[in-house]
């Protein structure tokens, strides 16, 4: 037995995913060259997809990297970055909705950060755990969030206004999370 059978043997993936065509025709030497797209083509789709939400938003075109980069985090995956950008975005326009009064867009809007953001962590523990073969920690990847502060107190101020309890409760909870840090 040599040492990459003993690894496969060991570490044998739980599900076997179907291989591309081009995978096929790579290894039956029909095809030279094996691209990221040949072996994983939803992650491709995303990261191109991702570049262009760059792209979008370094030229002020916010909605259309909004659409992009919402996209790539329904359903939940564990590209951070994406999730890192959109809240950005959403935090911009939480400071606009403050400035004109538009307290109930910003919680709905904070609410959905939270949502993703603990969708994401989810992801990221059920992904590594079953690449690790075994149950991590809840607070594993806290470090990695993108809930930031500002949006505890964004939702707290709105909340407040809007004289909604229940988002208050949770503001102030995220708050107090972040003291701890």
């Amino acid at each position: 037995m040599n040492i990459f059978s003993w690894i496969f043997k060991k570490h044998k993936p739980k599900e076997v995913l179907a291989q591309s065509q081009a995978v096929d025709d790579f290894l039956n030497g029909d095809k030279h060259i094996l691209t990221s797209e040949d072996i994983d083509p939803e992650g491709t789709a995303l990261f191109e997809g991702y570049q262009k939400a760059m792209l979008l938003k370094k030229n002020g075109e916010y909605e259309q990297a909004e659409l992009i980069l919402l996209k790539s985090c329904e359903p939940p995956s564990i590209y951070k970055g994406h999730y890192r950008e959109l809240f950005k975005i959403w935090r911009k326009y939480n400071r606009d909705d403050i400035k004109l009064k538009k307290y109930s867009e910003v919680s709905a809007r904070v609410l959905k950060m939270v949502k993703l953001d603990e969708e994401m962590i989810n992801g990221m523990l059920d992904y590594w755990g079953e690449r690790q073969n075994k149950t991590l920690p809840k607070a594993y990847f806290d470090k990695d969030r993108n809930l930031l502060v500002s949006d505890a107190k964004a939702l707290k101020k709105s909340s407040e206004i809007l004289e909604d309890t229940d988002n208050l409760e949770l503001a102030i909870q995220l708050i107090e999370r972040f003291a701890v840090k």
